[in-house]
């Protein structure tokens, strides 16, 4: 997807990429009706294709439109969509389906909220700040100015070779496949944990599981921002930023799981706190790992995020196996504690990753043999240069 991006343009993939995913939402209910679970099946393969270009799609618009001392910030404002969609849909998908309405209204609502953020996108979204209509040429000068002029991307071809033995990027692959695997515990297993371990009927299992996300939608926005005036003020080098809030991000939820998995089954509020501070940890990617792909290829950004995204789908697939083969009871409180010893155990795994492999310096693959002098024209992806440790 990454490769497709380039190509033509987040816009034009965007744009196709929700069509598709928002009308598989809608369809769903009918082509259960009609089809059973295989054409379920077949419906969320087809989202999951099409979703596989979003990630990749709103790091490139990062690229184009972010200056590199706001992305930290602006790059968890723009994440925050996906907090809050989470925890608005969580209560609406439960009352929705407790209602007389029944679980197929939530797909039919859920599908129709994608087509009301696809329209202005459609009729108001640019790729680049030179091809906005409606932004001020005093904006258009604010963003571009922070990016190296001096260089233009040729579409000759991707240094394959070089990203995939690239150890700065092998450690964002290790650690963000580390951080999904607990990341995917939280967002698919927590609400089963909630109905069968603390008891908790569906309209309160919908409000309990979406508050670590409000959680994690105020605390992004505070780590974006203080990752970067860390880094503004010369607090600390961007490289010494980066591993911090990753360490933050990894160990604190492992911490957070550890403790969940020791504590008993009548401790209900000590538990949602426990799972509230899981994604109060976890927040701290914004500022960590999240504009890392920027950090040492701002030109190739987006094929990055694609290549490590359809690595970290792995965790979708294995993940629920592996809780149906470990929990073959859903109410013992014992194989619930050994799916969250392996998340905590993945959480670790993945900020040593980092800690040992990350970096921020540009690699020298992102402008090697693709690149050629242009300073009269200034659309290209940005190129800096940044502190390494």
């Amino acid at each position: 997807m990454g490769v497709a991006i380039r190509r033509y343009g987040t816009k034009r993939i965007l744009s196709v990429s929700m069509t598709i995913n928002c009308l598989s939402c809608i369809f769903t209910p009918l082509v259960v009706f009609k089809f059973g679970s295989y054409g379920m099946m077949a419906l969320r393969a087809l989202q999951g294709l099409a979703q596989g270009s979003i990630v990749p799609a709103l790091y490139n618009v990062l690229a184009h439109w972010v200056p590199p001392s706001e992305r930290s910030f602006l790059g968890a404002y723009g994440w925050s969509g996906s907090m809050l969609g989470l925890i608005l849909a969580m209560p609406i998908t439960g009352f929705l389906c407790s209602a007389s309405w029944g679980w197929p209204s939530s797909f039919y609502f859920n599908g129709a909220i994608g087509f009301v953020w696809l329209v202005p996108w459609i009729l108001l979204a640019a790729d680049t700040p030179y091809n906005d209509k409606f932004i001020s040429e005093a904006e258009k000068i604010y963003i571009t100015s922070s990016f190296d002029p001096k260089e233009e991307i040729q579409h000759k071809g991707t240094p394959w070779k070089a990203i995939l033995t690239s150890l700065p990027f092998l450690g964002i692959t290790l650690s963000q496949f580390g951080s999904n695997w607990g990341d995917n515990i939280s967002l698919t297993e927590m609400p089963f944990y909630i109905s069968k371990i603390l008891k908790y009927d569906i309209e309160a299992n919908g409000i309990i599981s979406a508050l670590p996300f409000v959680a994690s939608l105020i605390l992004g926005f505070a780590y974006g921002y203080v990752a970067d005036a860390i880094v503004n003020k010369k607090l600390m080098t961007l490289g010494m930023c980066r591993k911090m809030f990753v360490a933050i991000s990894c160990l604190g939820p492992a911490v957070c799981l550890i403790s969940l998995s020791f504590l008993p089954e009548s401790a209900t509020v000590l538990s949602c706190l426990m799972m509230i501070l899981h994604q109060s940890f976890s927040a701290a990617y914004y500022g960590g790992i999240s504009m890392n792909y920027m950090d040492i290829s701002p030109n190739y950004c987006a094929i990055l995020v694609s290549i490590t995204n359809a690595i970290c789908t792995i965790c979708d697939i294995v993940v629920p196996l592996l809780v149906q083969v470990v929990i073959t009871d859903e109410t013992d409180k014992g194989q619930w504690q050994i799916i969250f010893l392996m998340a905590a155990a993945m959480y670790i795994f993945a900020a040593i990753a980092y800690i040992f492999l990350g970096s921020v310096e540009t690699q020298s693959w992102d402008y090697a043999d693709n690149l050629k002098s242009s300073p009269e024209k200034k659309n290209s992806e940005c190129n800096f240069d940044e502190n390494k440790i």
